[in-house]
């Protein structure tokens, strides 16, 4: 299988950058990351998904990644918008999302939707909030309610079949309530896993001091992701030697 870089249009005419796996299929896949996750985190998953018999796509949804797009309410349009090409040139699409992909995932017009912990829910605990803006860090956004309006805007999706929701047994009550209640009346397949679970670690620490903590350590994991990383290694060429960095 070959690994390239595309450049897909939004169906309100923004640039989509993509990773195209092409396993020489009929079939296509679009891999949707979630909030403050790129194409680069979901490339591993993709190339899985493609050894299964698809051509996959995974994007960067607008203010991630590589996409320069501020992160607003018209982000399902990336999705419909790469939708529209692949339709165009296979038999059969599908999505694979996680958390707000997975949402993106059940909204979109794909032939089958996998979504995989979806906020199925207009609202967050204020908890669920917390963690999410602690990661904000890695999106350029509109603004810093805009992960809430698209919740809000978006739920519940239309979808009645043609999907499968797969959640973990050890996340927030509010994602299997919200799952649990959207699939009520509609034709759909639920799975619940015990896998990748997270328990708590044996260590005592103070709430506050963890909480002032935990935008240090998302800083750390993100780093990685800086464009200037990339922009410097481009760089070594001009500048002669690694030693003269």
């Amino acid at each position: 299988m070959e690994i390239g870089k595309l450049e897909f249009e939004s169906t309100d005419s923004k640039r989509v950058p993509a990773f195209f796996i092409d396993a020489k299929s009929s079939k296509a896949a679009l891999v949707i990351h979630g909030y403050s996750s790129s194409k680069n985190e979901m490339l591993g998953f993709a190339y899985e998904v493609a050894e299964k018999g698809y051509d996959v796509c995974v994007i960067d949804l607008r203010g991630h990644g590589e996409n320069e797009n501020l992160f607003d309410e018209g982000v399902i349009n990336d999705v419909e918008g790469v939708l529209r090409n692949l339709k165009g040139r296979y038999s059969h699409t599908l999505t694979i999302g996680h958390s707000l992909g997975g949402l993106l995932s059940l909204k979109s017009s794909s032939d089958f939707a996998i979504a995989i912990s979806p906020p199925l829910m207009p609202k967050v605990v204020d908890v669920a909030e917390f963690m999410l803006r602690a990661n904000s860090c890695k999106v350029n956004e509109k603004d810093r309610g805009v992960l809430f309006r698209i919740l809000e805007k978006y739920n519940p999706p239309e979808r009645k079949d043609r999907a499968l929701v797969i959640y973990g047994l050890g996340e927030s009550k509010g994602i299997e309530i919200g799952i649990k209640k959207w699939v009520e009346g509609r034709n759909v397949h639920v799975i619940a896993i015990d896998e990748k679970q997270a328990t708590m670690p044996e260590v005592e620490v103070d709430a506050e001091n963890l909480k002032a903590y935990i935008p240090n350590f998302i800083s750390h994991l993100s780093i990685v992701h800086a464009k200037k990383i990339i922009e410097s290694i481009e760089s070594i060429e001009n500048i002669g030697s690694v030693e003269s960095i």
